[in-house]
Protein backbone atom coordinates (compact mmCIF):
# COMPACT_ATOMS: atom_id res chain seq x y z
CA UNK A 1 0.00 0.00 0.00
CA UNK A 2 1.43 3.40 -0.72
CA UNK A 3 1.88 6.45 1.57
CA UNK A 4 -0.93 8.13 0.20
CA UNK A 5 -3.83 5.74 -0.24
CA UNK A 6 -2.69 4.82 3.06
CA UNK A 7 -3.92 8.40 3.80
CA UNK A 8 -6.78 8.19 2.13
CA UNK A 9 -8.07 4.96 3.58
CA UNK A 10 -6.89 6.39 7.55
CA UNK A 11 -8.98 9.52 6.66
CA UNK A 12 -12.19 7.80 5.81
CA UNK A 13 -12.03 5.86 8.41
CA UNK A 14 -11.00 8.52 11.13
CA UNK A 15 -14.06 10.29 9.79
CA UNK A 16 -16.44 7.88 10.35
CA UNK A 17 -14.93 7.22 14.04
CA UNK A 18 -15.47 10.91 14.74
CA UNK A 19 -19.33 9.83 14.25
CA UNK A 20 -19.30 7.52 16.94
CA UNK A 21 -19.23 8.58 20.62
CA UNK A 22 -16.30 6.18 22.07
CA UNK A 23 -14.07 5.63 18.98
CA UNK A 24 -11.45 8.02 18.75
CA UNK A 25 -10.53 9.52 15.63
CA UNK A 26 -6.59 10.05 16.39
CA UNK A 27 -7.11 6.57 17.49
CA UNK A 28 -7.58 4.93 13.86
CA UNK A 29 -4.82 7.51 13.49
CA UNK A 30 -2.60 6.32 15.73
CA UNK A 31 -3.40 2.41 13.69
CA UNK A 32 -2.91 3.33 10.41
CA UNK A 33 0.47 5.22 11.33
CA UNK A 34 -0.86 8.34 9.73
CA UNK A 35 -0.88 10.35 13.46
CA UNK A 36 2.37 11.86 13.77
CA UNK A 37 2.57 13.33 10.43
CA UNK A 38 -1.01 14.65 11.16
CA UNK A 39 -0.26 16.75 14.28
CA UNK A 40 2.73 17.77 13.28
CA UNK A 41 0.97 19.28 10.13
CA UNK A 42 -1.08 21.06 13.12
CA UNK A 43 1.82 22.18 14.80
CA UNK A 44 3.48 23.72 11.41
CA UNK A 45 0.44 25.96 10.80
CA UNK A 46 2.32 29.33 11.39
CA UNK A 47 2.70 31.90 9.07
CA UNK A 48 5.97 32.18 9.02
CA UNK A 49 6.57 28.64 7.42
CA UNK A 50 3.78 29.59 4.52
CA UNK A 51 5.11 30.32 0.87
CA UNK A 52 4.02 31.09 -2.65
CA UNK A 53 6.44 27.75 -3.35
CA UNK A 54 4.69 24.77 -3.51
CA UNK A 55 7.73 22.37 -2.84
CA UNK A 56 8.56 24.11 -0.16
CA UNK A 57 4.76 23.74 1.43
CA UNK A 58 4.56 19.98 0.76
CA UNK A 59 7.81 19.62 2.66
CA UNK A 60 6.83 21.41 5.74
CA UNK A 61 2.46 20.63 5.34
CA UNK A 62 2.81 16.83 3.71
CA UNK A 63 0.25 18.63 1.18
CA UNK A 64 0.30 15.84 -0.67
CA UNK A 65 -0.85 13.49 2.13
CA UNK A 66 -2.65 15.48 4.17
CA UNK A 67 -5.56 17.17 1.29
CA UNK A 68 -6.13 13.57 0.21
CA UNK A 69 -7.02 12.65 3.83
CA UNK A 70 -9.28 15.57 4.57
CA UNK A 71 -11.28 14.97 1.70
CA UNK A 72 -11.67 11.40 2.39
CA UNK A 73 -12.71 12.33 5.48
CA UNK A 74 -15.12 14.78 4.42
CA UNK A 75 -17.17 12.23 2.15
CA UNK A 76 -16.88 9.83 5.08
CA UNK A 77 -18.72 12.75 7.60
CA UNK A 78 -21.11 13.57 4.77
CA UNK A 79 -22.54 10.39 3.55
CA UNK A 80 -22.24 8.45 6.96
CA UNK A 81 -23.92 11.05 9.48
CA UNK A 82 -27.35 10.75 7.33
CA UNK A 83 -27.25 7.10 8.20
CA UNK A 84 -26.22 8.13 11.97
CA UNK A 85 -28.98 10.56 12.23
CA UNK A 86 -31.46 7.86 10.36
CA UNK A 87 -30.55 5.29 13.58
CA UNK A 88 -30.86 7.99 15.83
CA UNK A 89 -34.41 8.88 14.86
CA UNK A 90 -36.01 5.73 13.70
CA UNK A 91 -34.39 3.07 16.22
CA UNK A 92 -33.64 5.50 18.99
CA UNK A 93 -33.79 3.26 22.05
CA UNK A 94 -31.69 0.78 20.39
CA UNK A 95 -29.14 3.05 18.83
CA UNK A 96 -28.66 4.60 22.25
CA UNK A 97 -28.09 1.18 23.87
CA UNK A 98 -25.53 0.70 20.98
CA UNK A 99 -23.88 4.13 21.95
CA UNK A 100 -24.12 3.50 25.78
CA UNK A 101 -22.25 0.19 25.45
CA UNK A 102 -19.39 1.75 22.65
CA UNK A 103 -18.80 4.63 25.09
CA UNK A 104 -18.28 2.03 28.62
CA UNK A 105 -16.32 0.04 26.85
CA UNK A 106 -14.41 2.35 25.28
CA UNK A 107 -14.06 4.07 28.71
CA UNK A 108 -12.91 0.70 29.94
CA UNK A 109 -9.86 0.04 27.00
CA UNK A 110 -8.98 3.95 28.03
CA UNK A 111 -8.72 2.86 31.65
CA UNK A 112 -6.94 -0.45 31.02
CA UNK A 113 -4.24 1.08 28.53
CA UNK A 114 -3.63 4.27 31.76
CA UNK A 115 -3.19 0.75 34.57
CA UNK A 116 -0.38 -0.73 32.08
CA UNK A 117 1.41 2.62 31.80
CA UNK A 118 1.02 3.97 35.39
CA UNK A 119 0.91 2.82 39.02
CA UNK A 120 -2.81 2.43 40.26
CA UNK A 121 -2.71 5.52 43.15
CA UNK A 122 -4.69 8.28 44.66
CA UNK A 123 -4.32 10.53 42.11
CA UNK A 124 -6.09 8.36 39.81
CA UNK A 125 -9.20 7.53 42.32
CA UNK A 126 -9.13 11.17 42.42
CA UNK A 127 -9.33 12.08 39.07
CA UNK A 128 -11.59 9.02 38.41
CA UNK A 129 -14.10 10.52 40.91
CA UNK A 130 -13.56 14.53 39.78
CA UNK A 131 -14.63 13.13 35.99
CA UNK A 132 -17.54 10.70 37.29
CA UNK A 133 -19.01 13.72 38.92
CA UNK A 134 -18.59 16.83 36.19
CA UNK A 135 -20.19 14.04 33.48
CA UNK A 136 -22.81 13.85 36.34
CA UNK A 137 -23.20 17.15 36.52
CA UNK A 138 -23.45 17.43 32.67
CA UNK A 139 -26.33 15.69 32.39
CA UNK A 140 -28.20 18.18 34.48
CA UNK A 141 -27.38 21.08 32.32
CA UNK A 142 -28.01 21.66 28.97
CA UNK A 143 -25.62 23.56 26.97
CA UNK A 144 -27.78 24.07 23.70
CA UNK A 145 -31.18 25.95 24.73
CA UNK A 146 -34.20 26.61 22.26
CA UNK A 147 -32.13 29.61 20.52
CA UNK A 148 -28.77 28.69 20.93
CA UNK A 149 -26.40 31.53 19.90
CA UNK A 150 -23.40 31.70 17.48
CA UNK A 151 -21.13 31.90 20.23
CA UNK A 152 -22.54 28.41 21.75
CA UNK A 153 -21.58 26.64 18.46
CA UNK A 154 -18.18 28.29 18.45
CA UNK A 155 -17.53 26.94 21.58
CA UNK A 156 -18.54 23.44 20.36
CA UNK A 157 -17.08 23.32 17.74
CA UNK A 158 -13.90 24.50 19.54
CA UNK A 159 -14.38 21.42 22.10
CA UNK A 160 -15.20 18.70 19.38
CA UNK A 161 -12.13 19.46 17.17
CA UNK A 162 -9.68 19.72 20.77
CA UNK A 163 -11.21 16.67 21.68
CA UNK A 164 -10.62 15.36 18.06
CA UNK A 165 -6.84 15.34 18.52
CA UNK A 166 -6.62 13.60 21.64
CA UNK A 167 -6.22 10.11 21.14
CA UNK A 168 -8.45 7.52 23.00
CA UNK A 169 -10.58 10.25 23.61
CA UNK A 170 -13.65 10.59 21.45
CA UNK A 171 -14.91 14.23 20.26
CA UNK A 172 -18.60 12.62 19.75
CA UNK A 173 -18.29 11.38 22.99
CA UNK A 174 -18.12 14.57 24.37
CA UNK A 175 -20.87 16.17 22.35
CA UNK A 176 -23.58 13.78 23.73
CA UNK A 177 -22.18 13.99 27.24
CA UNK A 178 -22.96 17.98 27.06
CA UNK A 179 -26.19 16.70 25.09
CA UNK A 180 -24.98 18.66 21.63
CA UNK A 181 -24.44 15.11 19.35
CA UNK A 182 -27.69 14.82 17.63
CA UNK A 183 -27.81 18.47 16.75
CA UNK A 184 -24.34 18.39 15.21
CA UNK A 185 -24.84 15.18 13.32
CA UNK A 186 -28.16 16.64 12.21
CA UNK A 187 -27.05 19.99 10.84
CA UNK A 188 -24.24 17.96 8.62
CA UNK A 189 -26.77 15.64 7.26
CA UNK A 190 -29.33 18.23 6.44
CA UNK A 191 -26.15 20.80 5.77
CA UNK A 192 -27.60 23.70 8.13
CA UNK A 193 -25.24 26.42 7.55
CA UNK A 194 -26.71 28.39 10.33
CA UNK A 195 -24.98 25.38 13.03
CA UNK A 196 -22.07 24.09 10.98
CA UNK A 197 -20.31 27.63 9.85
CA UNK A 198 -19.93 28.71 13.80
CA UNK A 199 -18.94 25.01 14.61
CA UNK A 200 -16.28 25.35 11.63
CA UNK A 201 -15.49 28.82 13.26
CA UNK A 202 -14.97 26.94 16.36
CA UNK A 203 -12.82 24.07 14.95
CA UNK A 204 -10.46 26.38 13.13
CA UNK A 205 -9.56 28.29 16.18
CA UNK A 206 -8.82 25.05 18.20
CA UNK A 207 -7.12 23.65 15.34
CA UNK A 208 -4.63 26.71 15.44
CA UNK A 209 -4.22 26.86 19.08
CA UNK A 210 -4.74 23.27 20.64
CA UNK A 211 -2.25 21.10 18.82
CA UNK A 212 0.80 22.55 20.99
CA UNK A 213 -1.07 22.68 24.18
CA UNK A 214 -2.59 19.15 23.60
CA UNK A 215 1.28 17.68 23.27
CA UNK A 216 1.99 19.74 26.04
CA UNK A 217 -0.31 18.42 28.73
CA UNK A 218 -0.10 15.09 27.49
CA UNK A 219 3.68 14.57 28.11
CA UNK A 220 3.17 16.16 31.47
CA UNK A 221 -0.46 15.63 32.30
CA UNK A 222 -1.51 12.22 30.57
CA UNK A 223 -2.30 9.86 33.32
CA UNK A 224 -5.12 12.66 34.74
CA UNK A 225 -6.21 13.38 31.33
CA UNK A 226 -7.12 10.10 30.33
CA UNK A 227 -8.47 8.69 33.92
CA UNK A 228 -10.31 12.06 34.08
CA UNK A 229 -12.03 11.78 30.36
CA UNK A 230 -12.06 7.75 31.14
CA UNK A 231 -14.55 8.58 34.23
CA UNK A 232 -16.41 11.06 32.13
CA UNK A 233 -16.93 8.88 29.14
CA UNK A 234 -18.39 5.62 31.21
CA UNK A 235 -20.53 7.91 33.28
CA UNK A 236 -21.80 9.68 30.37
CA UNK A 237 -22.60 6.45 28.71
CA UNK A 238 -24.22 4.76 31.76
CA UNK A 239 -26.63 8.16 31.66
CA UNK A 240 -27.39 7.66 28.20
CA UNK A 241 -28.97 4.23 28.34
CA UNK A 242 -32.42 4.43 27.19
CA UNK A 243 -35.11 3.45 30.85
Amino acid sequence: MTERLRFVIAGFFVGLAELLPGISGSTVAIAFKVYEKFILFLSNLKISNFSFNFKKLNQVFFLDLIIPFFIAMAISVIFASKFILFLFSEYTNGFLIFLSILMCSISFLIAFRVKNEFKLNMNWIIYFLAGAIFAAMLNTISLVSNNPSFIVFVLVGFIAFSFFLLPGISGSAILLSIGVYEIIIGSIANMQLEILMPFAIGCLISLLLIPKIINHLLSKYKLNIMIFFAALIFVSGVLIFPN
